[in-house]
């Protein structure tokens, strides 16, 4: 075969594989729909929190009054059956919801002050006990109604707590000088603590005896009601793992990340894990970059491992998303906001359920 001949049937070669591996990216068959939350009327919408109905918790502004920049954020709650909602005042932190509609947030109290406080369908807002000091923050809540999050001692320093509708509160490292916070809890009652040497891993039922237990992996989030804990952790320059761990099992690898920056995971109880992350060419002139950043997200699924969620978020130019959670039927909540103002959209995929063999 003549040398010309050759280079022919290499670059016909070469050609179809790229048509292959282009048809795989971008033809791929679509697995979500996709939802933009209505607002409260403001500009500013982030969905925090999703339960197994469906129905999304989080922040939103109302129309700006006239003569002012901005305004307090609104505490939301969303289904399809009854819309928007607005619930009230609420800082923009952390927003939990469990499968029983009940929301857990901060707020200020009359004083200024930050405190922890329980919405109920059926009894509206409560603040939430302090350990003896001012303030208080809520982080999670399970289906139990236990409440976990940290607050004020007597001394001044916060410590992780949890909060029992029958036991009330507890202080989960009574016998610490520094600050710690439970960051998440199950519906079995295992609480992630942050702390000096953490995180740990204590029971509800333990609380009360300090009995703790180290958990070996970094970037904590959440943790399922099977009890596993998703991570995303650095190995080196640009280089990252997203693994998960569970008690007795030990960390398992998922996939590897080449970023600048990786948000912390998310997993549900069926083993699907969601995470976003941030990357940049590494082309610069005169000591800077000459591409804005990246923004990509997935997720993986046990059966068919990793996939893109890129072409359902639809970031564009001057933008940045957050995914914020993900519930046991795969339904992803996060937020698209642009990078110079405070505009930005609620954004709620769901499966298909044909597609995924549901």
């Amino acid at each position: 075969m003549r040398t010309r001949d050759r280079r022919f049937l290499i670059l016909v070669a070469c050609l179809t594989a790229l048509a292959l591996v282009l048809t795989r990216v971008w033809w791929q068959p679509k697995l979500y729909t996709v939802t933009v939350l209505p607002t409260l009327g403001g500009d500013f919408v982030l969905p925090w929190a999703i339960n197994e109905r469906g129905q999304v918790a989080g922040f939103a502004d109302v129309p700006k009054p006239p003569g002012t920049t901005r305004t307090k954020h609104r505490l939301f709650l969303w289904d399809r059956a009854t819309g928007m909602q607005d619930l009230g005042p609420v800082q923009n932190d952390r927003v939990a919801i469990n499968n029983a509609g009940q929301i857990v947030a901060t707020m200020e109290d009359p004083n200024g002050r930050e405190r922890a406080f329980i919405w109920d369908p059926n009894h509206g807002r409560m603040l939430l006990p302090t350990l003896g000091g001012g303030t208080s923050r809520a982080l999670a809540i399970n289906d139990v109604g236990q409440v976990v999050g940290e607050a004020e001692t007597p001394a001044g320093v916060r410590h992780a707590f949890l909060w029992d509708p029958v036991a009330g509160i507890q202080d989960l490292m009574p016998t610490s000088t520094t600050e710690n916070r439970a960051w998440s809890v199950n519906d079995a009652g295992k609480i992630v603590v942050f702390g000096k040497g953490g995180p740990f891993l204590v029971s509800a039922d333990d609380a009360a005896t300090t009995q703790r237990r180290s958990i070996p992996v970094r970037g904590l989030i959440r943790i399922s009601d099977v009890g596993e804990i998703a991570a995303a952790t650095q190995t080196g320059s640009r280089r990252w793992e997203v693994v998960l761990w569970r008690e007795g099992s030990g960390v398992q690898t998922l996939f590897q990340l080449e970023a600048e920056s990786v948000d912390t995971p998310f997993v549900n109880d069926v083993g699907q894990v969601v995470v976003g992350w941030r990357d940049r060419l590494q082309f610069r002139l005169f000591e800077r970059p000459l591409f804005p950043l990246s923004h990509n997200g997935c997720l993986w699924d046990p059966r068919r491992g990793r996939i893109s969620l890129d072409r359902y978020l639809g970031v564009g130019r001057g933008e940045d998303f957050w995914l914020t959670d993900l519930n046991d039927q795969g339904c992803i909540v996060g937020q698209v906001a642009a990078t110079k103002d405070s505009r930005s959209r609620g954004i709620l995929l769901e499966p298909i359920p044909e597609r995924w063999g549901k």
